[in-house]
């Protein structure tokens, strides 16, 4: 019979001072505000740079996978080109939809309270009509997918402290009057400009995530 010291029995963390705690939480609520940027692609017509607010459901599949239900709406400036006139801002309102999944990188248990993640949805984005476009340029119905990081502290059992980081990538198509000089000068060169491309819209925000379920 192997005989071991009384004060060498026990290896690694005693469970009361471990720094890592189950998180028991299986479906939660995410409330979440901040801000969409970008650049607006290559003449800046398209919806960038705004406020954004969302809300999220997410649900544990199983280890350390979850699954992510998003909406959110965002308030966006854009430049309008129209003919024989000068640009112009407005801005326009863009719904996003999304669904993806999460990985936890603690697994079912947090550090200190904090669980790193990350993930990726893909879904669709709905500009809303902006009459004084006259030149052709739509942003209506697009496809929108991009990865997301980020980090997450559980306050107490029921409640955590979100922030994220996204790229929410979608992609725009130029009318015709782009390319033709009734604009003053062209504000694309045919047959060197791409008719569409993609663009990313980093995003930054912060949420409340409430358990509905353990």
């Amino acid at each position: 019979m192997l005989w071991c010291p009384a004060g060498r029995a026990q290896v690694g963390h005693d469970p009361e001072r471990s720094p890592y705690r189950d998180v028991p939480v299986s479906h939660a609520l995410v409330l979440s505000g901040g801000y969409l940027s970008g650049s607006g692609a290559r003449v800046g017509a398209g919806p960038s740079n705004g406020p954004l607010l969302g809300v999220r459901y997410t649900m544990r599949l199983g280890g350390a996978f979850e699954a992510v239900f998003n909406a959110a709406g965002a308030r966006l400036r854009r430049i309008v080109y129209n003919p024989a006139a000068a640009p112009d801002t407005t801005t326009q309102s863009v719904l996003i939809g999304d669904v993806g999944f999460q990985f936890l990188l603690t697994g079912q248990k947090s550090w200190r309270g904090l669980v790193p993640f990350f993930g990726a949805t893909m879904g669709l984005a709905y500009g809303d009509a902006v009459p004084q476009d006259t030149s052709g340029f739509r942003f209506r119905s697009r496809f929108q997918f991009g990865p997301q990081v980020g980090i997450r502290w559980y306050a107490s059992r029921a409640l955590s402290l979100r922030i994220e980081g996204r790229d929410i990538m979608w992609r725009l198509r130029y009318p015709t009057k782009y390319f033709q000089y009734p604009l003053g000068a062209p504000l694309l060169v045919d047959g060197v400009d791409p008719p569409s491309e993609w663009t990313h819209n980093p995003t930054l925000t912060l949420a409340l995530g409430i358990a509905t379920r353990f």
